[in-house]
């Protein structure tokens, strides 16, 4: 048995001046990058070379300052989360023990610690079906038309 081959008809087509344009512009800002890309990395290493001796010098101050800098991020990031944390579970308790909903106090306090709003903890939402009290009625009185 041998291999059946087919041949194809390779109809020689000629490029459009269209994709020739193209690939030409195209070279043309590829190679303009590249310069650009070269010489920000010659310039990168320049500034780098002439700012060697100053973080030489000046390591005894920048080292532990970049060591006080990054624990008070961190010490921050800490508390800010702690903080949300705590109003979150204390919002869960106090709906968990009561079965009410939080204070106005509370929903303000969740809106400024949360950048959504407290949008999700939407305490309907976690209710069965049987709890969840139904949405308010819209107001029977008609929408002011606007002035002209």
């Amino acid at each position: 048995m041998g291999i059946i081959r087919k041949k194809h008809n390779k109809k020689s087509r000629r490029p459009s001046f269209k994709s020739v344009l193209t690939s030409i512009l195209a070279t043309q800002a590829a190679i303009f990058l590249l310069l650009l890309a070269g010489v920000s990395l010659a310039g990168t290493a320049v500034a780098f070379i002439a700012s060697m001796p100053l973080f030489v010098v000046f390591s005894p101050i920048l080292v532990p300052a970049g060591v006080a800098t990054g624990l008070l991020a961190t010490g921050l990031a800490a508390a800010g989360s702690s903080g949300a944390m705590a109003v979150s579970l204390i919002l869960w308790v106090f709906k968990r023990v009561t079965g009410k909903e939080p204070p106005k106090i509370m929903s303000k306090v969740l809106r400024k610690v949360f950048p959504g709003g407290g949008t999700h903890l939407n305490w309907q939402q976690n209710q069965k079906p049987s709890q969840r009290r139904p949405a308010a009625a819209p107001s029977a009185a008609p929408a002011a038309a606007p002035s002209t």
